[in-house]
């Protein structure tokens, strides 16, 4: 009997087939499980690098935006702070300048002799002279400033010298004529002749140059109020050119007598501080420039007295800009007082521009001029000058006059009757130069022969 046995290689063949194939498909199916374990521990890995990527990045551009934010912050307001400034200067460099050129002269002392100059013979005065040497500087300023010292009641009174004045009223129109704009009245000798004489002048003024500024006194029939600034209760006298603006006030500090010391202050500015404080605070409220003028001081003194220099402290201390001063019928020295924040320029004494007192110091006046500008930066003194003036002391008809120090000559002082009642005082030019140098001091400029400076 044929019996087949077993291909036990094939057999045993096809058993491991078969467990290989299980092996492979078990490889598989694990290889494809770590697949996808991969796959998805990828896509996981990816998302999770990516979604903190964009959030790294987005607190990047945070961070980013701001430190420019804040870099920025303080350039876009600097910008924002310079802007303005810029056009602050812009508009300061804008501001066309505005300069006002004021002159004065110091006292016109109409004694006997002065009047006799005047005198044409035939009942009639002129007194073009006293002023015919310095027409030009009269004509060169906006504002021209004298003081009449005397009163110049007129034809109502007999014309008398010291010690009580009364003076042709041709001497105003010698006056107006020369091209001044402003004449002081508060002396101490407004009352010389009263209150009448005071109204007999203003009525005066008030009806042959009313276009004249009269300060420092007032109508005694009229109100009689803010004498300092003029003859109406206006308030302080103000010049204005081109939108700038200066107020003057004008005080005496001394008076020869009284006419009714309940009234008198209405009639004549006085020195009072109460009073100078309200005047000067109502000034500054209308005006850029405050300039005072003030009758103060001792006789005959080079030196400021101490109530001129109490006098100051109290006009520096209300915001006066420059203060000119007369009285002691000499000169004394210019002064700047105050700091680089605010500053005050006093002529302490012009003296005299006429006169015929005996000393050859007394000959000796001055003639201040002031350039006050404003522009974008403010309203200021910009430049002044003290000029002094030599009186010609010649008593003959039209002999008498003043010129500057610059134009007078040792035929000049030849000429002059000074030296002979002065014990020979004033014969030459260089005795006013060493003069005027010894009680200006260091700021008398030899050359120019003046003091002059900026502010």
């Amino acid at each position: 009997m044929d019996t087949k046995q077993p291909n036990l290689d094939t057999v045993g063949t096809g058993s491991s087939n078969r467990r290989a194939r299980r092996a492979r498909r078990a490889f598989v199916v694990l290889a494809l499980a770590v697949l996808v374990v991969v796959v998805v521990l990828a896509g996981a890995l990816v998302r999770y690098a990516s979604q903190h990527a964009g959030e790294r990045e987005g607190t990047s551009r945070q961070t980013q935006e701001f430190v420019v934010r804040d870099a920025e912050a303080p350039a876009d307001q600097s910008q924002e702070q310079a802007k303005p400034e810029e056009d602050e200067q812009k508009d300061k460099a804008n501001v066309e300048p505005v300069r006002v050129d004021l002159m004065m002269i110091g006292d016109i002392l109409m004694h006997e002799r002065v009047i006799g100059t005047g005198d044409n013979g035939d009942g009639t005065y002129s007194y073009d002279h006293l002023f015919s040497q310095i027409g030009d500087d009269i004509s060169q300023a906006d504002v021209a400033v004298l003081n009449q010292e005397t009163v110049l009641g007129g034809s109502a009174w007999p014309y008398t010298g010291y010690p009580s004045f009364n003076s042709p009223q041709e001497v105003g129109d010698a006056e107006v004529a020369a091209g001044f704009d402003i004449v002081l009245k508060a002396t101490n000798h407004t009352f010389d002749y009263g209150y009448d004489g005071v109204h007999a002048e203003l009525a005066y003024w008030a009806s042959k140059h009313p276009e004249i500024a009269v300060i420092g006194a007032a109508d005694p029939n009229g109100d009689g109020i803010a004498p300092a600034g003029g003859t109406s209760p206006a308030g302080p006298w103000l010049f204005e050119k081109d939108g700038f603006t200066i107020a003057m006030l004008n005080y005496t500090d001394v008076l020869n007598g009284s006419v009714d010391p309940s009234n008198d202050a209405r009639v004549v500015s006085i020195a009072d501080e109460e009073t100078i404080r309200t005047d000067v605070a109502a000034a500054r409220e209308k005006a850029d420039l405050v300039v005072v003028f003030m009758h103060w001081g001792e006789e005959y003194e080079n030196e400021p007295a101490a109530d001129e220099r109490r006098w100051a402290e109290v006009l520096y201390d209300c915001g006066v800009d420059v203060v000119i001063g007369g009285h002691p019928h000499v000169i004394q020295p210019v002064e700047v007082m105050g700091d680089d924040k605010r500053k005050m320029l006093v002529f302490w004494s012009v003296g005299n521009f006429v006169s015929t007192q005996a000393g050859a110091a007394n000959m000796v006046g001055g003639m201040v001029k002031l350039s006050l500008v404003k522009d974008g930066d403010g309203a200021r003194v910009s430049t002044y000058e003290f000029i002094p003036v030599i009186n010609q002391r010649v008593v003959t008809w039209h002999g008498i006059c003043a010129y500057k120090l610059s134009d007078y000559t040792d035929q000049l002082a030849a000429e002059s009757s000074v030296s002979e009642v002065d014990g020979g005082r004033g014969a030459t030019r260089q005795w006013y130069v060493d003069y005027c140098a010894s009680v200006l001091g260091e700021g008398f400029d030899t050359e120019t022969l003046s003091v002059h400076g900026e502010l």
